[in-house]
């Protein structure tokens, strides 16, 4: 072989060597950044999870207080309509006894 044969040679050699080298650290480099972002994802997951439990909670806690506001209100409509019906009560039994007594007497 001729000397300028055994540069071409040499140099293609050369040229294979970094082209490998290269593809080594191109799939370095996509190891990495798929390990980087496995490692992101899982973040992205915890952090997502740990702010929807606190909205959770804000909610619960709004939802809890709406509701007792609710029952509350409920508990007193029932109050002053019993308060009602115990003094319609009050002003009309005797009334009342009366017109069921003569009721049963009349038939």
């Amino acid at each position: 072989m001729r000397s300028g044969d055994d540069n071409i040679l040499a140099r293609l050699v050369e040229l294979d060597r970094k082209a490998c080298a290269m593809v080594e650290d191109a799939q370095e480099a996509l190891d990495d950044t798929l390990a980087n972002t496995e490692r992101d994802m899982e973040r992205f997951r915890q952090t997502y999870t740990e702010k929807a439990v606190q909205r959770i909670g804000v909610v619960r806690d709004q939802e809890g207080k709406a509701s007792q506001a609710e029952l509350e209100s409920i508990s007193q409509r029932y109050q002053a309509l019993m308060e009602g019906l115990e003094k319609t009560y009050q002003e009309r039994h005797a009334q009342w006894e009366e017109e069921i007594f003569q009721r049963c007497v009349q038939k």
